[in-house]
């Protein structure tokens, strides 16, 4: 078994992540590109951000925070006896009035609570959420790798996190995605400045990694085999028409017709890198002694270099000529 092969220098694997299209959802994007399972990226993506300033800041200010919350009134139905709390709902009052055998003492009122259900608590419950979920993840494989007195100190800004997650008034309130109305409630409320803290939490996880961390995340054989991808698809784009922005799907990154999946990934897209379905590999010691190397495809083309594309390329034109010769003279 060879030794491990030293990084790209020119920083393949982020050039690699920065071929990312918006929109694209960063975690599965990356497991594509790195071979890490979408569950241990995610627990990655949680230990990050309960480690990073943008928690810390959100949590410093909590106190405050909590005690200056937005609220709303919510009006709900009440049933009640003897009373007139607020205006009747003739129509729920007479079903009632009918369920309990003609009492005309029972009427249902329209009343009014205050509720702290807004959309400025409901992006806050959503990012002490987030900073909550590396409490889990520390005690998984990930959490593992974390040093012990750093393990400690991310442990205890989850805690916190969940702590005030827990609060009275939060409680009740759910986190998840907002709809656009929400967002544009949001950007044209006068709490904007306030919400700084809480929208830098939500935007690191929206976007939980640069592209340095997808350098550090792979191993040195995914930083080789993608040194060997970035010059393939740099060929393939003098001679083709290749999207300069790459989407994900099916576990797989797609550049048109051109495709990528770490072998160590799981997805329907095939392993490696393939340009029309045709598996294009990579020269042997660039995977040698890798511990996913034998789910590398070895029915394929091997390309060395760009004399290695233009014959495949070549080669592929003078098989649709004699395909579409064919089909006139059949015709």
């Amino acid at each position: 078994m060879s030794s491990s092969p030293e990084p790209a220098p020119d920083g393949a694997t982020a050039r690699l992540w920065r071929r990312r299209a918006r929109g694209s959802h960063a975690i599965a994007y990356a497991a594509a590109l790195i071979g890490d399972d979408i569950a241990t990226l995610t627990d990655a993506v949680s230990i990050s951000l309960a480690a990073s300033e943008e928690a810390s800041r959100l949590l410093d200010g909590m106190e405050l925070r909590i005690r200056t919350l937005p609220t709303t009134v919510e009006t709900h139905p009440e049933r009640c006896i003897y009373s007139v709390r607020g205006p009747i709902l003739w129509s729920e009052t007479l079903t009632a009035r009918a369920n309990s055998l003609g009492n005309e003492d029972v009427f249902v009122c329209s009343t009014t609570a205050r509720s702290f259900d807004t959309v400025e608590n409901r992006i806050l419950a959503s990012a002490l959420d987030a900073i909550a979920r590396a409490g889990r993840a520390l005690r998984g494989p990930t959490g593992d790798k974390v040093k012990g007195t750093e393990a400690e100190r991310i442990a205890g800004i989850a805690a916190e996190a969940a702590s005030w997650r827990a609060h009275p008034r939060l409680e009740g309130v759910k986190g998840g995605r907002l709809s656009s109305r929400d967002m544009a409630r949001l950007r044209g409320g006068h709490r904007m400045s306030r919400m700084a803290p809480v929208l830098a939490v939500r935007a690191r996880v929206a976007e939980p990694f640069v592209a340095e961390d997808l350098e550090g995340l792979a191993d040195p054989w995914t930083r080789a085999y993608h040194r060997h991808v970035v010059t393939v698809l740099d060929a393939l784009t003098r001679r083709v028409q290749l999207p300069a922005d790459s989407s994900c799907s099916d576990g797989g990154i797609w550049s048109g017709v051109a495709s990528w999946r770490h072998p160590n990934a799981l997805g329907g897209t095939p392993a490696g890198l393939c340009y029309r379905g045709i598996p294009l590999l990579p020269p042997e010691h660039v995977i040698e002694g890798a511990p996913w190397a034998a789910a590398v495809p070895t029915d394929g083309v091997r390309v060395h270099g760009e004399q290695d594309v233009q014959r495949l390329l070549d080669r592929l034109s003078e098989r649709r000529a004699g395909q579409t010769s064919s089909s006139r003279s059949s015709a």
